[in-house]
């Protein structure tokens, strides 16, 4: 088998451990060691500590299902999308004041299958998105899915859904002063004069996680209003830190109704 190391790595070296460096041992505890010389083998110590920097890191949810569907599929979907698009636009540009955009690459690399499907099949009670469990089976569902799945161009975003942090007063006060201008008040969106989908009906937050809206708000949609948010954007209406964002999330989901 070929020595597949790298030209530019030694295959072992000489190291040099001070007095004043560290050693791990078992249990966690680092104790100072004396001065060694020993071989090291380079590339597996290289290795080694990518194992454990990957170990170390802080845990996100794998990334979410968004597996394409079948050309049939798709092409199925294309036909059964002509019934969405009275309120979602032709090829998923959306109608502000009738339905969002569906065709937003940077939406579709975060939100998985499960909860367009979903979507289809509950609806939004409140909005004019009805359930279409009666009138669609399940394949055409599946098929509207692999169809909306197909507009993404964007690679899917590993979610975070640790616990939040933050306070819903605080949330309460971000949401009011930022969020309401386009989703209104009370997160009726639409049936509130406002620009933006509704985003506080219950319908809306049972369904979508706390890793999803994270990421939706601090990465935005791509081609509509609803701008990055993230503290590090360069083009967000406000930089919002992830304890900020946080807040928000959990204003949202004590006052769904």
């Amino acid at each position: 088998m070929g020595d597949f190391t790298h030209p530019w790595i030694p295959r072992r070296a000489p190291i040099q451990l001070g007095p004043r460096q560290w050693r791990a041992r078992s249990g966690g505890t680092a104790v100072a060691v004396p001065p060694l010389t020993e071989e090291v083998d380079v590339p597996r110590l290289l290795f080694a500590l990518a194992g454990l920097m990957s170990a170390t890191a802080v845990a996100f949810e794998p990334r979410a299902d968004q597996s394409p569907g079948t050309p049939e599929q798709v092409s199925h979907g294309k036909e059964k999308f002509a019934t969405c698009a009275g309120c979602h636009g032709e090829a998923g540009e959306g109608r502000v004041g009738m339905g969002p955009r569906l065709n937003s690459s940077s939406y579709l690399a975060i939100v998985s299958n499960d909860f367009i499907s979903r979507t289809i099949r509950e609806g939004r009670p409140g909005t004019n998105m009805i359930s279409w469990a009666s009138m669609m089976n399940d394949e055409d569902i599946a098929g509207l899915v692999a169809y909306i799945r197909s507009w993404q161009a964007d690679d899917g975003v590993q979610l975070n859904d640790a616990p939040l942090t933050g306070t819903a007063d605080a949330g309460q006060k971000l949401y009011m002063s930022i969020c309401s201008r386009c989703h209104g008040r009370s997160g009726a969106g639409y049936s509130e004069a406002g620009s933006g989908t509704g985003i506080g009906r219950k319908a809306f937050l049972d369904q979508a996680s706390d890793g999803m809206l994270r990421a939706v708000i601090a990465k935005g949609k791509d081609n509509t209003a609803m701008r990055p948010f993230d503290e590090k954007s360069p083009v967000a209406v406000a930089n919002l830190s992830p304890d900020e964002i946080d807040s928000i999330i959990k204003y949202l989901r004590a006052n769904a109704w």
